[in-house]
């Protein structure tokens, strides 16, 4: 018991010291903005493994967290997005490439943002460039780019390297709840030495609850998405209902 507790004192102020330094590794969204005048919020679970490790140690400790984000559509191509991150706080611009006001193709966006991370003790910048697939569908996938890079505000702060990076993940939507599983790989070198490698793994979920303007069109009475008819392809003349009265081809007569 005795080594248990000196293990577990020896570890607890690197565990603190890395709730304090999670930067915003996970993503969370895809290409698409949030529809104009409204807001959502979600909810990102992260994983680190091997996140910390004192010199000479053989075992790593893993690093768990989550991050709070709500997001408001400024028009129908960009929003702006606030973060809680442990020990921070981001903010960031999305704006997309396209014109593409539908979730039928190819969507690509950027972004740029900044905070206060690490406990207050450096100033936190960020851009991204991400790519998503068609969203009217079940399975849309998504993946980018991110760069972030901190910069020491308080005295005794440490001065670190940039962190690079890409994401990759998919959005399973059900037309009221939306679900983001997604790996971070990054480059992001440990100023402080509490990991022996640069390169780390980020397995992450995000959920959500979908806006008005994200959930498809329904048929009240069968609470069901509504077919897509083709136009160039004629309705099947079977599924046709025969009208009750049919008109008369002419007068008719009566014998006396």
């Amino acid at each position: 018991m005795a080594s248990l507790i000196r293990r577990i004192a020896t570890v607890s102020p690197f565990v603190v010291l890395g709730l304090n330094a999670c930067l915003p590794y996970t993503v969370g969204s895809t290409a698409r903005t949030v529809p104009a005048h409204e807001t959502t919020r979600m909810t990102s679970w992260y994983y680190i493994p091997s996140a910390l490790k004192r010199p000479g140690d053989t075992i790593a400790v893993p690093l768990a967290g989550f991050d709070l984000e709500f997001r408001h559509g400024i028009d129908a191509r960009s929003d702006l997005g606030l973060r809680f991150l442990p020990g921070g706080v981001s903010a960031d611009y999305k704006h997309r490439f396209d014109n593409d006001e539908t979730s039928t193709g190819t969507a690509y966006a950027w972004s740029v943002g900044g905070g206060i991370v690490n406990g207050g003790e450096h100033m936190m910048m960020q851009a991204t460039l991400v790519a998503s697939g068609r969203e009217d569908v079940t399975v849309a996938p998504y993946g980018g780019l991110r760069a972030i890079h901190v910069l020491p505000i308080s005295e005794g702060a440490v001065t670190d390297r940039q962190t690079l990076g890409g994401f990759i993940g998919a959005q399973i939507a059900d037309g009221d709840f939306i679900m983001r599983p997604e790996l971070g790989i990054y480059y992001d070198h440990s100023a402080l030495g509490v990991r022996s490698r640069d390169v780390i793994f980020v397995p992450a979920i995000t959920l959500k609850r979908s806006s008005r303007g994200e959930r498809p069109l329904r048929e009240p009475s069968l609470n069901r998405p509504r077919p897509m008819v083709s136009p160039s392809r004629p309705s099947d003349p079977r599924r046709t209902p025969a009208p009750i009265f049919a008109p008369r081809s002419g007068p008719e007569c009566h014998s006396s």
